[in-house]
């Protein structure tokens, strides 16, 4: 039987298998019906009793791994297809939309950022992680194009640096899909990107191979930012960097952040060590400031996005890439992103450079 589900951006396809030499181990359902484990995307979602905006959350369930679900054994399905190119900035793709939870840092749902990528050296091991392999972080802006900040590949080759998708829990390999993993042809940085004080901090990686999308409902495509939104507004940054007590991130961390205006940024900034001459360049845009809630070490190059939805559905864009900063979660000491929308026009010149369409990217 085949079902299709109408996603964000996606078209969705589930088959239910009838195979039972494949089925898992046995369980109740939350109503106490008989069911097997699955990972949730091998369940039927128009009929099961679980319900797929909350499958992530199952720690609580009677299966004996935390990715799973006890599905009803006739509801078993196959794996989604996606039948067309997502479109861009949609959270979750084809199952939920971005919550915003009550908590300020905590975990990303599984595909709540589906184009997050991690930044790893290419002699890191497939699938698996390594730390120390661990370079930073990126945004799939084309199913060949990797954007994230300059200083993090300013000191590699092409052939150092490899690109994962469909990251989550660093910690486990038997999410229910697998990343996907492409070697970098090219980087692509900003001509004026400046090392000591992280002006024009961007950067391309072009891909050897684009990203597959199907089978990878994980798995999407960041919208870019034209204009910023005003300062106040409340964003969010992800990344498996180090939190405020020193602490890598294993599952994606979510951050919630409030957009600072520039003339209080930069008054905020001359409190530091950096002193009361320092000046913020039009390249930077800040957020945050709020006590241990901050991006920290190893967070460089992730995103930095903003709602541009509507009231009813909710649609992000990058605004910003994580950058630098003066400690990490200091009261009134705004971190330093990347201003996306002012160097919108350098990154439309360098795709058309390399022949690479940015409609991937745009949004109405």
């Amino acid at each position: 039987m085949l079902i299709v589900l109408a996603g964000n951006g996606h078209v969705l396809a589930q088959t239910v298998i009838e195979n039972p030499d494949a089925l898992g181990p046995s369980c109740l359902t939350p109503d106490g019906k008989a069911g097997v484990c699955v990972p949730n995307y091998q369940c039927n979602f128009e009929t099961n009793s679980v319900d797929p905006g909350a499958t992530i959350d199952l720690r609580t369930q009677s299966c004996p791994h935390y990715l799973q679900i006890c599905c009803l054994r006739e509801e078993r399905a196959g794996s989604k297809t996606v039948e067309e190119m997502p479109q861009c900035g949609f959270s979750n793709p084809g199952a939920v939309e971005l919550k915003t939870k009550p908590t300020l840092v905590g975990e990303a749902e599984y595909g709540e950022f589906p184009w997050m990528v991690a930044l790893l050296r290419s002699t890191a091991p497939d699938q698996a992680w390594s730390q120390d392999d661990y370079i930073g972080g990126g945004s799939i802006i084309h199913p060949k194009v990797v954007l994230t900040s300059a200083h993090k590949v300013a000191r590699y080759t092409e052939a150092e640096i490899k690109c994962r998708a469909g990251e989550w829990d660093t910690t486990n390999t038997d999410e229910n899909y697998l990343t996907q993993e492409r070697q970098v042809e090219k980087i692509i940085q900003h001509d004026d990107f400046f090392d000591l004080q992280v002006y024009y901090n961007i950067a391309l990686l072009v891909l050897k191979e684009p990203f597959i999308f199907n089978d990878a409902p994980h798995m999407g495509i960041a919208c870019v930012g034209k204009v910023l939104p005003p300062p106040g507004t409340q964003c969010f940054t992800m990344g498996w960097g180090k939190d405020t007590t020193g602490k890598y991130a294993t599952i994606l961390k979510k951050i919630q952040l409030p957009l600072i205006d520039s003339d209080q940024c930069q008054h905020s900034l001359r409190n530091t060590r950096l002193g009361s001459r320092y000046l913020l360049h039009p390249s930077h845009i800040c957020a945050g400031g709020v006590v241990g809630v901050d991006t920290c070490k190893g967070d460089g190059g992730s995103p930095l996005v903003c709602n541009v939805g509507n009231a009813t559905v909710a649609r992000y864009a990058v605004i910003g890439l994580v950058s630098s900063g003066v400690g990490c979660g200091k009261k009134n000491v705004p971190g330093l992103y990347t201003n996306v929308p002012f160097l919108y026009s350098w990154l439309l010149d360098a795709m058309n450079k390399e022949k690479l369409q940015s409609k991937t990217f745009t949004y109405e």
